[in-house]
């Protein structure tokens, strides 16, 4: 049950600094700081890192609702 408990407070802390850096970044991107490339490897990387938070954000949300 506590073994639960840590990796649901660790899932939860992860998403709330992946979220805190995309905010950065979305400000630095209205600001003008940031460069917008079109490289395929950092969309696929883009992509990846994308999918991986929507699972973690299902498997979280589907371990809580359904227990």
């Amino acid at each position: 049950m506590l073994n639960g408990f840590i990796i649901a407070v660790a899932l939860v802390l992860g998403g709330l600094a992946v979220m805190r850096f995309g905010i950065f970044q979305i400000r630095k991107f209205k600001k003008g700081e940031t460069r917008v490339t079109k490289k395929v490897s950092e969309q696929i990387a883009f992509l990846i890192f994308f999918v991986i938070i929507l699972g973690l954000i299902v498997y979280s949300v589907n371990d809580w609702l359904f227990r």
